[in-house]
C-alpha cells in the first residue's frame, strides 16, 4: 500500500530493481552527502521519499501516534498488563517510544531542512513543475512534523537548516507561537507549490487540498487551547472553505463504512479521503513498512487467515453510549459482535448482550475485508486517514460558529455530515424518514457542543480527540470526570484498566515530558513543567 513511497522510488532504479525496504535503509546515510544527491529527478524523488518514510514507523502512525498516545475518552488499552503505560498516562521521560517518537520527527524535519537546503541547485536538471511539487513536499511535512512536534511537547527546538556537524546540538525551546508562525508559513508556501487533488490516483501525497486542510486544523489549534488567539477561526474558516470549493472535487463517500473497507482493500478515495498514511504489503510482516491499523486496534480474532487482531483498543461505555439512536457510525465505529463458532462455522458474527459495552473495540478497519494475502499476525497493510473530507466540513462549522454564529452555511456543513451518518445517503436508507438534522435554532454555544459531540462521533478513534480535547482547555475535567464514572460503574474485570488514564491524568499530561534521552544531550533545554 505504500504507494507514496513506491511511486517516488520507482524513479531511483539506475541499475535494475531496488527493493524499498533496503533502499530506504540506505538513504540516510548517503542523505548527509548532498554532493552525491540533487543533481537529476531520480535524486530529488529517492531524497523525498525519505521525508515522507518517517510517517509509517512504529513510533509514528504505525502504532504510538494512534495508539498508545490517543488515549481519550472514547476507547482505552486493554493489552497493557501493567498500570504504567503512555495509554494510561502513567509514564516519565524515559519511555521507549517518547524519545523515539521525539527522534523520528526531528529526523523527518532534518531530512526535509537538507532537501529544502538542496532543491533549488542550480545544477539540478528536472522537470520545473515536479521540482516545484516535491518543494511543496518537503515545505509542507516539515511544518506538519513541528506541528505534531509542538501539539505535544508545546515549546521544541526549532530547527530550520540542516546540523554543520555532530556538535551542533544545543539549541534551547523556541515558544509555541513562533513555531505555529513558521508551520502556517510553510504550510501556505506550499499550498501555492503543490498540485491540485486528483493529481495523484493515491493519496499519500500531498495536493493543495492537503495544505488547505491541515492548515485549518492548525489555525484551530492556535485559536484553542494554550495560545488562544481567536483572531485564527477566521483563518481556519477560510482554508475550510478552499477545501469545500466543489472545483476541488471534494464530496463525502454516500456510505460510511465503505471508507474504511477501502482501507482494508487498498482501494483510494480521494474525494472523501483527502491524506492517508500509506502502509505495504510485506510477506514478513514488519512494522516499518506495514503497520498496525485492523491489528492492535481491531476486532479480536485469532485465526490467521481470518485476519488476526488484538482488539486492544476498547470503547468506553460513556462514548458507546452517547450516540444518538439511528446513527450507523456507531456500530461500525464500535463492534456489536464478537467473532465466534457457531455450528461448526467459525468466525461467525455473535452479538454482545446489552451489558457488555466495554468488551466491544474500535471496529473501524475490519481485517476480513484486508485484500492482500497471506496475512501477517502482527501487521497489516492498512492506511490510516489524516485528514477526510468529512472533518474538513466539521472544522468549517467549528470556526464558522466561533467568528460569525450558528448560520445557514454552518448547519449546512454539520447537517451534511449527518445525513450520512444516519444513512440517507444509500440507495436504500434503513430509515428514509428519520431526522438528522441538527436541531434548529441553537445558540453559539449550544451549537459549539454540538460541533465538538459530532468530531467525536465521526472521527472516532482517528488520533484526534484527545487533541480536540486539549485545545477546547476541557481535557483534564473530561478524563477526570471519566475515571471517576469508570470506577464507579464499570464491571470489575474492566475497571482498573478503564479508569487509569482517567484518574491519572494532571495538568502535567497537557504535554510530553521531552525525553530523557534528548534532555542529556542538548543541555540548552529545559524540560516541561511538572515532569
Amino acid at each position: 500500500m505504500k504507494r507514496i513511497i513506491y511511486s517516488l522510488l520507482a524513479l531511483s532504479t539506475l541499475t535494475g530493481a531496488v527493493g524499498c525496504k533496503k533502499f530506504l535503509e540506505k538513504l540516510p546515510t548517503d542523505f548527509v552527502s548532498p554532493e552525491n544527491y540533487f543533481k537529476n529527478e531520480t535524486d530529488v524523488m529517492t531524497a523525498l521519499a525519505g521525508v515522507y518514510d518517517v510517517m509509517g514507523k512504529t513510533n509514528t502512525y504505525s502504532r504510538t501516534m494512534i495508539f498508545e498516545n490517543d488515549i481519550s475518552d472514547e476507547g482505552f488499552n486493554s493489552l497493557s498488563s501493567s498500570p504504567i503505560d503512555l495509554s494510561f498516562n502513567n509514564f516519565d521521560a524515559s519511555h521507549g517510544g517518547i524519545n523515539n517518537m521525539w527522534n523520528l520527527l526531528y529526523q523527518g524535519i532534518n531530512r526535509a531542512n537538507m532537501f529544502l537546503q538542496n532543491i533549488d541547485n542550480a545544477d539540478l536538471v528536472m522537470d520545473e513543475a515536479k521540482r516545484k511539487a516535491a518543494k511543496g513536499d518537503a515545505l509542507f511535512l516539515r511544518a506538519y512534523y513541528y506541528f505534531v512536534l509542538t501539539s505535544n511537547w508545546g515549546d521544541v527546538p526549532l530547527r530550520l537548516k540542516p546540523p554543520v556537524d555532530a556538535t551542533d546540538v544545543n539549541i534551547g525551546r523556541t515558544a509555541t507561537a513562533t513555531i505555529m508562525e513558521q508551520i502556517v508559513k510553510d504550510m501556505e508556501a506550499a499550498a501555492e507549490l503543490l498540485p491540485v487533488s486528483g493529481t495523484y490516483a493515491h493519496n499519500g501525497r500531498v495536493t493543495k487540498s492537503t495544505a488547505w486542510g491541515i492548515l485549518a486544523r492548525v489555525n484551530l489549534k492556535w485559536a484553542g487551547e494554550p495560545l488562544k488567539n481567536t483572531d485564527k477561526f477566521a483563518e481556519a474558516k477560510k482554508w475550510a472553505e478552499k477545501v469545500m470549493d466543489p472545483a476541488n472535487g471534494h464530496v463525502l463517500n454516500p456510505d460510511y463504512k465503505q471508507i474504511f473497507i477501502n482501507h482494508s482493500a487498498d482501494k483510494y478515495d480521494i474525494k472523501e479521503c483527502i491524506w492517508e498514511v500509506e502502509f505495504s504489503k510485506l510477506s514478513t510482516g514488519g512494522q516499518e513498512e506495514e503497520g498496525s491499523i485492523g491489528v492492535i486496534t481491531g476486532i479480536p480474532n485469532s485465526n490467521k487467515e481470518f485476519g488476526y487482531s488484538y482488539g486492544a483498543l476498547h470503547v468506553q461505555a460513556s462514548y458507546y453510549n452517547s450516540f444518538e439512536a439511528g446513527d450507523l457510525r456507531r456500530d461500525w465505529t464500535i463492534n456489536p459482535f464478537y467473532y465466534g463458532t457457531v455450528g461448526g462455522v467459525a468466525n461467525s458474527k455473535v452479538n454482545y448482550s446489552a451489558s457488555q459495552i466495554y468488551n466491544r473495540c474500535n471496529a473501524k478497519w475490519r481485517r476480513e475485508y484486508e485484500t492482500a494475502t497471506p496475512k501477517n499476525v502482527n501487521t497489516s497493510p492498512i492506511n490510516f486517514p489524516l485528514l477526510r473530507y468529512a472533518d474538513v466540513l466539521l472544522m468549517y462549522a467549528e470556526a464558522e460558529n466561533e467568528v460569525n454564529g450558528p448560520t445557514t452555511e454552518a448547519y449546512n456543513a454539520i447537517n451534511a455530515v449527518r445525513k450520512r451518518a444516519f444513512g440517507l445517503t444509500l440507495t436504500t436508507p434503513p430509515d428514509p424518514a428519520v431526522v438528522y438534522e441538527l436541531t434548529p435554532g441553537l445558540d453559539a454555544s449550544d451549537f459549539r457542543a454540538a460541533v465538538r459531540m459530532e468530531r467525536t462521533h465521526e472521527l472516532g478513534f482517528e488520533a484526534l480527540r484527545k487533541f480536540d480535547l486539549i485545545r477546547w482547555g476541557i481535557y483534564l475535567s473530561t478524563m477526570n470526570v471519566l475515571g471517576a464514572q469508570v470506577n464507579a460503574t464499570a464491571p470489575a474485570e474492566w475497571k482498573l484498566r478503564a479508569s487509569l488514564a482517567g484518574v491519572n491524568a494532571a495538568e502535567r499530561h497537557l504535554l510530553l515530558p521531552i525525553p530523557s534521552a534528548e534532555m542529556s544531550l542538548n543541555k540548552a533545554l529545559i524540560q516541561n513543567p511538572e515532569w
